[in-house]
């Protein structure tokens, strides 16, 4: 019986083993038992889980690191609880140790690899390329695509001029060696031209323990020790359980499988099909891989919770268009000046900034969209520059004007905002900044 108590316990996992677990599941005793009955090589192809994750992010690695400039492009599968953000966190982190960057490094460089909108990802590409120049050379790094359905059909056909932009630059930057892990649960909404750059798919699902009565008593057992074991949770017989797997398919089986997607408008729920027509090159527990982003998972949580509740401020205060860009323009700009920023309120029961802060906006109008956000006032600054050759009476004039929105407080929803958040938008200005502002 297998015992679960360390991780070391974990990497002793035999393919046989794996295949034990494996044969307990509803895809394998409904679909794969028939479908793979008499074959050889079926075994070989269940992996230890932290192999699994070592190997793959070392190929990673190693072929952006390659003497070619080449990227890599890997995409998630699964639907909602089956692991992708969890995986996709794991393997960033094992492909950075790869590269040579401390656990230290890693903890603090994902607030800026993580992209969870449209805006974050070009930020990303414009950051890169600035690093590029700042270095001299271009250099291997990795970036997640988080929930890329999430970010206004990222990859749809006949996208907006957002998307398209993305899918143009997709192939501008083919020379970055950028390391793109992508996931997603909505593999229709992947243009063509996206489904082209993939390099390797992984498709994950769950299947269901119910505890206590017996069904699965390999999983089961598993189950339990990894939950209370590594992962310090208990759980009480009459709870349902989910064991977590996942399949991995190389270059040629990703282009065939998303073709096969498309052509039969499969749904990521309708898993068995494509298990069946399309042996993985590997099978494992995605499960035993939980503890790998424990670290790194609070920071993408609370990525998506601060990139949420920006848009909900938009929505708060209604701000529309290219005044979204200004308003968080505006944030970043108050939290570098968070000491600023009182515990006091004004009459209106909003926080008061001493001193006040200026921030540079395209136009007067900006001002206007944005009064609901606190006490706020307009700043027009005119500059006047003279020029020309005086002995000859040949005399220029040019007038420069700048408008500034002067915040002398602000709403308490920002105010919280900015206390929670402070050191996301510390370290995400530069994305921001590198995106113009826009999400």
């Amino acid at each position: 019986m297998m015992q679960i108590e360390t991780v070391e316990d974990i990497r002793k996992l035999t393919s046989q083993d794996i295949l034990d677990l494996f044969k307990e599941t509803r895809v394998f005793q409904i679909t794969l038992n028939k479908e793979w009955e008499g074959r050889t090589d079926v075994r070989k192809r269940f992996i230890n889980p932290i192999e699994f994750v070592e190997e793959v992010s070392k190929g990673i690695a190693d072929a952006i690191n390659a003497p070619i400039d080449e990227d890599y492009w890997l995409l998630i599968l699964g639907e909602p609880g089956t692991g992708k953000s969890t995986l996709s966190i794991a393997l960033y982190k094992y492909i950075m140790r790869y590269l040579g960057y401390s656990d230290e490094q890693i903890k603090e460089n994902i607030y800026l690899d993580v992209c969870y909108l449209p805006y974050d990802y070009l930020g990303r590409i414009n950051l890169h390329s600035k690093q590029i120049q700042e270095k001299g050379h271009i250099f291997p790094y990795p970036i997640v695509l988080d929930e890329a359905h999430n970010m206004f059909d990222l990859f749809a056909e006949g996208a907006t001029g957002t998307a398209r932009k993305i899918l143009q630059r997709i192939f501008e930057i083919r020379e970055f060696r950028l390391a793109h892990i992508i996931n997603t649960q909505i593999p229709r909404q992947l243009a063509g031209r996206a489904r082209e750059r993939f390099h390797s798919l992984i498709i994950l699902w769950k299947e269901p323990i119910y505890i206590g009565e017996g069904f699965t008593p390999l999983m089961e057992k598993v189950y339990l020790d990894y939950t209370k074991n590594i992962l310090k949770k208990n759980l009480s017989e009459g709870n349902i359980g989910y064991f977590l797997w996942g399949a991995y398919y190389n270059k040629e089986m990703t282009h065939s499988i998303m073709r096969w997607i498309i052509r039969h408008q499969i749904s990521i729920e309708e898993l068995r099909p494509i298990l069946k027509k399309f042996m993985p090159d590997f099978v494992f527990p995605m499960l035993l891989l939980l503890h790998e982003s424990t670290e790194l998972r609070k920071t993408y949580t609370e990525i998506k919770l601060y990139n949420n509740t920006i848009k909900a401020l938009n929505d708060t205060f209604g701000i529309k268009g290219n005044y979204r860009a200004t308003f968080l323009k505006i944030l970043v700009e108050l939290s570098k000046n968070i000491a600023s920023i009182t515990n006091k309120k004004d009459s209106k029961g909003n926080y008061i900034i001493n001193p006040p802060v200026l921030v540079e906006v395209d136009n007067e109008n900006a001002v206007e969209s944005l009064k609901h956000i606190g006490n706020v006032s307009k700043k027009h600054v005119i500059q006047e520059f003279t020029g020309g050759d005086r002995d000859t009476d040949y005399i220029t004039k040019e007038i420069h004007e700048e408008w500034y929105i002067k915040i002398k407080s602000i709403h308490p929803d920002i105010y919280f905002f900015l206390k929670n958040n402070h050191h996301i938008l510390e370290r995400r200005a530069k994305l921001h900044a590198a995106a113009g502002y826009r999400l």
